[in-house]
C-alpha cells in the first residue's frame, strides 16, 4: 500500500512541506531507506544519517524543521510534535503492521465444552482451553497456549505461542502477551517450621487491565490472598519477574530483567530500566524513573530519577576503589574526631 505525501499528512494530521504527489510506500531506518521510504528524526545529532539517506520524506519537529531546512532541502517534510509516535502511526496508515489472522480454530486444539468463545476468535494448534474459560471477541490464541480453568481473556487480545494463563487469571481488552509468558503461577510463598520449608497456598490470582503488553518469558505470580494487579496501559519487557501481590500502576513501563519482590507497589507513569530490582513491601511514587541496575531498598515517596550502584570503570581502578570502600567507616570516624577536636 502506498499514499502520496498529501494523503499521508491528512491521515496523520500533520503539516507537510514538499510535493503533494510524492509517493510514500515504505518506512525504514536512514541507513537502509530507499526512494519512496519515510524516516523520522528526533534530534539533530542524527542529521548526518538523514542527510546521507536515500529516503524521500522525513518526520521531524517544527524546531528541527526550522533549524535544518537547508540541509534537508531535497526531502519532503512532515512536521510533528512527536516524530517517533507519528512514525508508528504511519506504519498503520501504510498497512505495514502485523498481518490479519483469519478467525479459525485448529483441529488439534482442546477446548472444554463449558468454555465461552467470542466471535471471530482464532485458536492455534495444540492450544488447551479448560473449563469455564471466557475468551473475548476477536482475540488470537497462538499454538501451544494453555488457558486454565475459569480464566478470563478480554476482546481483541493477542497471545503468541506457548503463553500460559493459570486458573482464574483475568486479562483485559487489547492485551498482547508474547511467547513463554506465564501469568498466575504460584508466588514464592513459604513458611519455615521445624527447620523445613512448607508451601503457603496461593489463593489469590492476577488481574491485568486493558492495553497491557507483556514480553517473552516474563512471569507474573498470583497473589497469596488478594490478586497481583497490573493496571491499564502498562508495558513489560522480556524476562521480568513480578512476584505475588505486587501492584503496578497504570502506564508504567518496565525494561528487561527487572525483578519486583512480593507486595511491592509501583506507581503510575513510572519507568524502570533494565536489570533493576525492587525489594518487597516497598512503595514507589507516581512518575518515578529508576535507572538501570539500581536496587530499591526503601520507599520512594517523590517523583524523580533515582539511581544506585557503581558505574563501569577500568578493572584496576575498580579494584582500588573497592579496596578503599572498606576504609570508609574508619575514615568517617577519623573525620568526626577531627571535627570534634576543632570545636
Amino acid at each position: 500500500m502506498s499514499l502520496n505525501l498529501q494523503q499521508l499528512a491528512a491521515v496523520l494530521q500533520l503539516e507537510f512541506r514538499g510535493d503533494p504527489a510524492l509517493k510514500i510506500s515504505g518506512l525504514a531506518s536512514p541507513e537502509s531507506a530507499d526512494r519512496g521510504d519515510l524516516c523520522f528524526v528526533q534530534h539533530k545529532n542524527y542529521l548526518p544519517e538523514i542527510v546521507a539517506s536515500r529516503c524521500s520524506a522525513v518526520i521531524l519537529s517544527a524546531e528541527l524543521s526550522a533549524e535544518l531546512s537547508a540541509e534537508l532541502s531535497g526531502k519532503a517534510l512532515l512536521i510533528s510534535e512527536n516524530p517517533h509516535y507519528s512514525f508508528v502511526q504511519a506504519v498503520e496508515a501504510l498497512g505495514l503492521g502485523q498481518a490479519t489472522v483469519e478467525a479459525d480454530i485448529h483441529a488439534s486444539a482442546q477446548i472444554a465444552e463449558s468454555a465461552r468463545i467470542g466471535a471471530n476468535v482464532s485458536i492455534g494448534a495444540l492450544a488447551v482451553i479448560e473449563d469455564d474459560v471466557e475468551i473475548g471477541a476477536g482475540s488470537r490464541i497462538g499454538a501451544g497456549c494453555v488457558i486454565e480453568k475459569s480464566a478470563r481473556l478480554g476482546a481483541h487480545c493477542r497471545l503468541h505461542s506457548r503463553v500460559t494463563l493459570a486458573r482464574a487469571v483475568k486479562i483485559g481488552d487489547r492485551c498482547i502477551l508474547h511467547s513463554g509468558a506465564v501469568i498466575g503461577s504460584d508466588g514464592f510463598g513459604l513458611v519455615m517450621h521445624q527447620r523445613q520449608w512448607h508451601k503457603i497456598p496461593q489463593l489469590g490470582s492476577v488481574s491485568i487491565g486493558d492495553d497491557v503488553e507483556i514480553g517473552a518469558n516474563t512471569t507474573v505470580d498470583r497473589g497469596a490472598l488478594d490478586d497481583t494487579v497490573i493496571e491499564q496501559g502498562c508495558k513489560l519487557d522480556n524476562q521480568i519477574q513480578v512476584a505475588h501481590n505486587v501492584r503496578i500502576g497504570a502506564h508504567t513501563a518496565i525494561a528487561a530483567c527487572v525483578g519486583i519482590a512480593g507486595s511491592a507497589t509501583i506507581g503510575r507513569h513510572c519507568k524502570i530500566s533494565g536489570g533493576a530490582a525492587v525489594l518487597g513491601h516497598l512503595s514507589v511514587a507516581d512518575d518515578v524513573t529508576i535507572t538501570a541496575r539500581s536496587l530499591v531498598t526503601k520507599d520512594i515517596k517523590k517523583p524523580g530519577v533515582y539511581s544506585s550502584g557503581t558505574p563501569l570503570m577500568e578493572t584496576n581502578s575498580w579494584h582500588r576503589a573497592n579496596a578503599r570502600y572498606k576504609s570508609l567507616d574508619k575514615l568517617a570516624q577519623s573525620v568526626a574526631r577531627l571535627e570534634k577536636t576543632r570545636e
